[in-house]
């Protein structure tokens, strides 16, 4: 991911942070264990009505950009002095039915894949955007894939090698646990993913869920919330919040 690349997501407000003007050029700050990456502006460019092909009513917020985990068709890596055209290096490994030219990895699409895409399903951005909504594509599998992995790393032993069999978006439908923090927090997410990984021949679906609070300083902070679904999955994460408390971090989320 280009470390120049100041952008995250917008917290039920844009795909990406809006930077000021007084942060041109601001590199990337580092994502932390505890979630994705905090900040209140972003770099996108947005047009005003009068220039958009699409207007919406003056009091609809934008929606965020929903977190596709990736595009269905297959994702190539090609030689490329074009930075739009380059596939990101990191790739989640998949049970045989991945989006690489061999199936056995789940890729990141290039910014022009990922342009291209958003424009087919109707969700077209700029395409001086592309290159941050990818990085921020990118980022936000990554850590997806590393909070199963919290999980998937307490069965190391069974098995050591889970894969990414499919996944499935779901924004809208919200989880139980969502439900009851949007209940005691006032926090809702943003969006929604259930993954299945294949662990050895055992299929395991896991909840994402997707979240950006208000940090209290003018900030937002960005949360990546995986958790193995139904009841089979309680006692892995009573075992990983308890390992999470004994460590002092974070271990509600």
């Amino acid at each position: 991911m280009p470390a120049d690349t100041a952008s995250v997501l917008a917290g039920g407000q844009c795909p990406v942070i809006h930077k000021s003007k007084d942060a041109e050029g601001a590199k990337l700050p580092e994502a932390k264990p505890e979630g994705l990456l905090g900040g209140s502006k972003c770099p996108v460019i947005h047009k005003q009505p009068s220039q958009q092909s699409r207007e919406e009513p003056p009091d609809t917020p934008d929606r965020p950009l929903e977190l596709g985990t990736h595009t269905s068709a297959t994702v190539r890596r090609v030689e490329s002095n074009n930075p739009l055209e380059v596939v990101p290096a990191s790739e989640i490994p998949a049970a045989g039915r991945g989006n690489s030219d061999d199936g056995q990895s789940w890729l990141n699409p290039s910014a022009n894949q990922l342009f291209r895409a958003l424009r087919r399903k109707d969700k077209p951005i700029e395409v001086e955007d592309a290159l941050a909504v990818a990085a921020v594509h990118e980022l936000v599998t990554d850590w997806s894939w590393k909070g199963v992995m919290e999980y998937e790393n307490m069965h190391e032993r069974a098995c050591p090698n889970p894969t990414l069999a499919r996944f499935e978006g779901k924004d809208g439908i919200y989880s139980i646990k969502a439900r009851i923090m949007s209940a005691i927090f006032g926090v809702r997410p943003f969006d929604r993913h259930d993954w299945t990984v294949d662990r050895c021949g055992k299929e395991v679906r896991y909840i994402i869920d997707y979240y950006a609070v208000d940090d209290g300083m003018g900030d937002t902070d960005y949360f990546v919330d995986a958790r193995p679904a139904g009841l089979q999955g309680v006692p892995d994460r009573m075992r990983l919040a308890f390992s999470k408390w004994q460590a002092g971090e974070r271990w509600w989320w």
